[in-house]
């Protein structure tokens, strides 16, 4: 009993060694057991049969290499995540507290909508006064005008140099000048000092600091309108944009019945289920123009903009024409005019000389024409008078 008992107690000691070796080779959570690399299957032996202790050396280095190359590359991937986290945690803070001091920071859009509101309620505002009224007529009577004036100024010019190559021909003669004259003498006067007071004002005008002065100006100027509109009419935007929706949600349930499309609308008038509108196939946007296209105001709005830039354009350029320009274009457009007044009145000289010669030569034509007559009819006299006498005798 005494040998059973001791034999039982060097088992039991043994076994428990076991687990003591046991656990210290386990780790706390998940044990999983690393999966042996696989042996290669076709190992390369040497001449006499046997495995080269070389190739095993090699094998083992680099396996250990991998494992090194393993362990450095998931020593840079925690890294990598550390840093991110350390951002990520820096940026979300710096959000926290930008969203403290103004709940509305990011949000942008509104911020858009309301820069581009005051525009959209002024243009709306001035579409109906630009409708009346003619975009280009103006500007060309104006330039019609200029014209006429220019005509006038270079015919005065020339008048005076042909006075001034007549000398003193005519002197002692008398001058007589009509009222409507003076009158166009007086206006081509204050034309000429006009236009050299606003060339003056043009050469001022052309440093670059007055050129930004006076854009920064008008863009504040433009600014400040705009803003005082927005809060005027601020009160009625979401009236205006509730009654636009409406009516565009009413068109395109009776475009969509007409095509035999089932659309549901609500007490407001509006599409219950917008998926009502598509059909079969691939749904494209109509074109600018069709029923569809009244939700997008975007084409119309740029179309409107082309047309009042290029009004502007127009604009721009006639009163430069009329008040900006050089002094020497103006002259040289003078002598233009001048020199083809001169060469119609020489067109007409000659035209008047060719008519007087062909009347002469068609009177002298004629005049040789009675004269041969007359000779004929004194011949046919005497030979008839010579017959008389032959049968009297």
């Amino acid at each position: 009993m005494r040998s059973l008992t001791i034999s039982n107690l060097f088992h039991y000691c043994g076994l428990l060694s076991t687990a003591l070796s046991l656990s210290t080779q386990m780790k706390f959570g998940l044990n999983v057991r690393k999966k042996a690399q696989p042996r290669p299957m076709f190992s390369r032996r040497n001449q006499l049969g046997q495995d080269d202790d070389d190739d095993e050396q090699e094998d083992e280095q680099q396996q250990q290499n991998q494992q090194n190359a393993k362990k450095q590359h998931r020593a840079i991937v925690n890294q990598q995540l550390g840093q991110s986290t350390k951002v990520t945690k820096k940026v979300a803070e710096q959000h926290a507290k930008a969203l403290e001091e103004d709940a509305n920071i990011f949000d942008y859009d509104a911020v858009y909508d309301d820069l581009k509101e005051a525009e959209r309620l002024k243009r709306e505002a001035q579409k109906g006064v630009d409708t009346k009224k003619p975009k280009y007529i103006k500007a060309f009577l104006e330039a019609a005008e200029t014209r006429k004036k220019d005509r006038l100024m270079a015919e005065e010019k020339k008048i005076a140099r042909e006075r001034e190559a007549e000398g003193e021909m005519y002197a002692d003669k008398e001058v007589f000048m009509t009222e409507a004259f003076k009158k166009q003498k007086e206006e081509l006067k204050r034309i000429e000092e006009e236009e050299k007071r606003r060339e003056e004002e043009a050469n001022k005008k052309k440093k670059m600091t007055s050129f930004y002065r006076q854009l920064l100006n008008e863009k504040g100027n433009e600014r400040q309108e705009l803003e005082q509109y927005l809060k005027m009419h601020k009160g009625s935007k979401s009236k205006s944009e509730a009654e636009l929706k409406e009516v565009v949600d009413t068109e395109l349930a009776q475009q969509a019945r007409r095509e035999g499309k089932d659309v549901m609308l609500n007490d407001n008038n509006e599409i219950v289920d917008r998926r009502q509108l598509l059909g079969a196939g691939l749904n494209v946007r109509p074109k600018f123009g069709s029923l569809g296209s009244l939700a997008d105001k975007g084409a119309q709005e740029r179309q409107r903009e082309y047309d009042e830039y290029k009004r502007k354009k127009v604009e721009e350029y006639e009163a430069k024409r009329r008040g900006g320009g050089d002094q020497a274009e103006r002259e040289r457009y003078s002598r233009e005019i001048e020199k083809q007044m001169m060469e119609s009145k020489a067109k007409e000289r000659e035209e008047e000389e060719r008519k007087q010669k062909e009347m002469a030569e068609k009177a002298a034509a004629k005049r040789t024409t009675d004269e041969s007559a007359m000779s004929a009819r004194e011949r046919y006299l005497a030979r008839k008078k010579q017959k008389l006498e032959q049968t009297s005798s």
